[in-house]
């Protein structure tokens, strides 16, 4: 017997069990109607829509919630949804009340909604003024901040009081703002106190810088500082105030919120409802009894001679499924050839057959994916070798070669264009045969090469042995019976042409020219990379040269300044002190007090004039013309340790070694600088300058025992009057400056620098 007559069988004996179930459940749905009635009527309908109306509170709740914490437009479209939801279930509800006392818990509903809109409404209104004020704070900090650290304190970076006073002011603001943002967060309070002290502070420093404004432009910065404040202030306080009332209304709105849920719906509606639900549920007992009974007594006899028709047919069933099974295992671990093998004509056996017949379709699929995995592998190692080298001589290589074993040709060309796609020139070629390798035809200007380089279309011709273009004696020397050239394209430029030959084959496929095409979209990649590539190093060593130029002209900067100094300030120096000197001679008519001052001038004009000769001995180290680079450093390191009393360790090379003066220049000066900050920061009593040269770099090392400092805690602005200073030159000379430190251990300073 066939397994649909089976089947068909068996439906027959639970179709009687179904009109047996079905005599008796209507008789169960006559005597339920009345309670169902009864049931809709005293609660199931309220009971639902006072759940949904608990949800839509907590909903709009938690909307509004979200839209105060992130702002975010959605969430108040949600709140306005849920609320209007809310309004809609709470009609709902008062349509189904029967009593006075639920007609009053609908009013009562009602009346929370309106105050909860209302008070939802004004918190939403105060935030959406908070995101404006916050934009007006930050755009008041940032202008502050700008002319802060701009032009008003680069005025006087001379001035103590001064930059006190702006660095006041800067600090300040910053507090202003922290402040805010603070307390718009936790809502701390601490915070409007901090917002308070930083508003007195600010004052402070203002006035301050006003007393000490003596320009136009300074009182004018002033008065654009005042003004920018008031606004940072303003929007300050609507902020903090805003804040303060977001939470009284939040609060408010929350209390609204529990007393309606908590209050009404769970402690009012819902449990009436559930008290008339438990009435009902006894009425339908009694009915659900005699129905179940009958319905069970017969199904189980129904099940019993179902029983005796269904065991033959799921050991039929499981016979066949099984077969099925062990064959989709096979197909899974790999094994196409081991057919499944079903005896009888039933649906199982139809279904075997159709299964090995897709065991052989896949055994195909196979066949064909393994070959498109191959040519994959093959495009994958060609994209490596291309990663490899920027080199477009190479990289063509590697394509034709490729383009020649992928799609099995007689030979490959690649022609670029030198000026145009109309001068095409040979770039890369490859033959199957070697002998052929030296027969190099020049593209025809009515050939399909330069027919793709014009046009930036593809060009495949079929049966070449009949096509005009290749039919001549001449022609058919070369043996060729179908051709393509595809153009190397990058955007709308044609770069070249790829021109590929077969002389086993009348025509070419999809996969063989959508291979060719593959592969002349690499060959534009790699072309134009290793174009951008040379125009890079081209730009590189541009602004190498010119970040050498301006050394130079720095260098010779200095050095006039320091003439300048030289000829100038400390020739006036040294005559003020030739006239100071003149006037001592003559103190002894002098009173004691004026003696004591004259002294004081005199040793204050010695001391400037030395700083005035230090100056210019930094600015025009004559020490690196006169004696070179080792010698000249000696010369100067040693001048510093005698005057600054430190005990001095000097390595150098013996002799002298010549270099680029640009390269020496930026040595020394990188150790004058490494000099220079040690006198003035380290208070150490030993440095150690170590010079050395080997043939493939120049290493300068300065120590000093001072006492150190940590590197992340420098200001930004002192790495850029030394640090940096320092790495810069460093880099010029492709070189590197490492900077190592600890708080009480010292300073090491170690340029390297190549001589290749």
């Amino acid at each position: 017997m066939r397994i649909r007559m089976k089947l068909l069988l068996l439906v027959v004996f639970l179709g009687l069990a179904l009109v047996v179930n079905l005599l008796a459940l209507g008789y169960l749905a006559r005597t339920i109607t009345t309670a169902l009635q009864t049931i809709e009527e005293v609660g199931i309908n309220q009971q639902l829509v006072a759940i949904q109306m608990q949800a839509r509170l907590r909903d709009a709740e938690a909307a509004l919630y979200r839209y105060i914490m992130e702002g975010e437009a959605g969430f108040a479209r949600q709140f306005e949804n849920q609320l209007h939801e809310f309004e809609q279930d709470v009609t709902n509800y008062q349509a189904q009340t029967s009593t006075e006392q639920e007609q009053a818990w609908a009013a009562m509903l009602k009346v929370s909604h309106q105050q909860a809109a209302e008070i939802g409404q004004t918190l939403i209104q105060l935030r959406d003024s908070q995101t404006d004020d916050l934009a007006d704070l930050e755009t008041a900090q940032a202008r502050l901040n700008g002319l802060l650290t701009g032009p008003v304190r680069v005025a006087h970076l001379d001035q103590a009081a001064y930059q006190e006073a702006v660095s006041g002011m800067h600090n300040q603001v910053r507090e202003l703002f922290l402040a805010v943002a603070s307390y718009l967060t936790a809502s701390a309070e601490t915070e409007p106190v901090r917002f308070s002290e930083a508003v007195v502070g600010f004052r402070h420093y203002l006035a301050q810088f006003q007393a000490l404004a003596g320009t136009p432009q300074e009182q004018a910065w002033a008065e654009q500082i005042d003004q920018l404040f008031d606004k940072a202030e303003a929007s300050g306080l609507r902020l903090i105030s805003a804040r303060n009332q977001q939470q009284v209304l939040f609060a408010s709105f929350a209390a609204i919120l529990f007393r309606a849920g908590e209050e009404v719906l769970v402690g009012q509606i819902q449990p009436q409802a559930a008290r008339n639900l438990a009435a009902a549920r006894q009425q339908l007992q009694t009915a659900l009894n005699f129905a179940v009974t009958a319905s069970l007594v017969f199904a189980l006899s129904v099940s019993i001679l179902a029983g005796v028709v269904t065991w033959p047919l799921l050991r039929q069933m499981n016979t066949g499924i099984l077969a099925l099974l062990q064959g989709a295992e096979r197909v899974a671990a790999g094994n196409l050839t081991q057919p499944v093998r079903l005896a009888g004509q039933d649906e199982l056996n139809q279904l075997a057959s159709g299964f090995n017949a897709m065991m052989s379709d896949l055994a195909i699929r196979e066949r064909a994916l393994r070959a498109s995995l191959s040519e994959l592998e093959a495009l994958r190692q060609i994209s490596l070798q291309l990663t490899r080298t920027l080199d477009p001589d190479q990289v063509l290589d590697t394509i034709v070669s490729s383009a020649l074993t992928l799609v099995e040709a007689m030979e490959v060309h690649i022609f670029v264009g030198v000026d145009t796609v109309d001068s095409l020139e040979f770039a890369a070629s490859v033959w199957r045969d070697e002998t052929r390798r030296g027969r190099l035809r020049q593209p025809r200007p009515d050939g399909i090469t330069a027919t793709a380089a014009r046009t930036g279309q593809p060009q495949v011709v079929h049966q070449a042995d009949t096509h005009p273009l290749f039919n001549s004696p001449d022609m058919r020397q070369w043996g060729i019976k179908a051709t393509a050239s595809l153009p190397l394209t990058l955007g709308e430029r044609v770069l070249g042409v790829l021109s590929v030959s077969f002389d086993d084959r009348d025509t070419l496929g999809d996969d063989t020219l959508r291979l060719l095409g593959l592969l002349a979209d690499q060959a534009a990649i790699a072309l134009e990379n290793a174009r951008l590539y040379q125009s890079l190093a081209d730009r590189e060593v541009r602004l190498q040269t010119l970040a050498h130029k301006l050394a130079h002209v720095q260098e010779e900067e200095r050095r006039l300044i320091g003439l300048d100094l030289h000829d100038g300030l400390t020739q006036l120096l040294l005559s003020a002190n030739m006239h100071v000197d003149t006037l001592a001679s003559f103190s002894n008519h002098l009173e004691s007090q004026a003696h004591t001052e004259l002294n004081l001038a005199r040793a204050r004009l010695q001391e400037a004039i030395g700083e005035a000769r230090q100056v210019v001995s930094e600015l025009r180290p004559t020490a690196l013309e006169d004696y070179g680079l080792v010698g000249g450093l000696r010369h100067y390191v040693t001048e510093m340790s005698q005057r600054e009393q430190w005990q001095l360790e000097f390595s150098a090379p013996p002799g002298e070694v010549k270099l680029e003066p640009a390269m020496e220049t930026a040595i020394f000066r990188i150790a004058q600088e490494a000099l220079s900050n040690a006198r003035k920061y380290a208070a150490t009593r030993r440095v150690r300058v170590a010079l050395q040269f080997d043939e493939t770099e120049l290493r300068l090392q300065v120590q000093d025992w001072g006492r150190g400092f940590n590197l992340a805690d420098i200001p930004e602005e002192s790495q850029h009057l030394g640090l940096v200073g320092m790495r810069e030159r460093a880099a010029l000379l492709n070189g590197e400056c490492h900077v190592t430190s600890q708080p009480g251990q010292g300073t090491k300073i170690c340029v390297c620098i190549p001589l290749g």
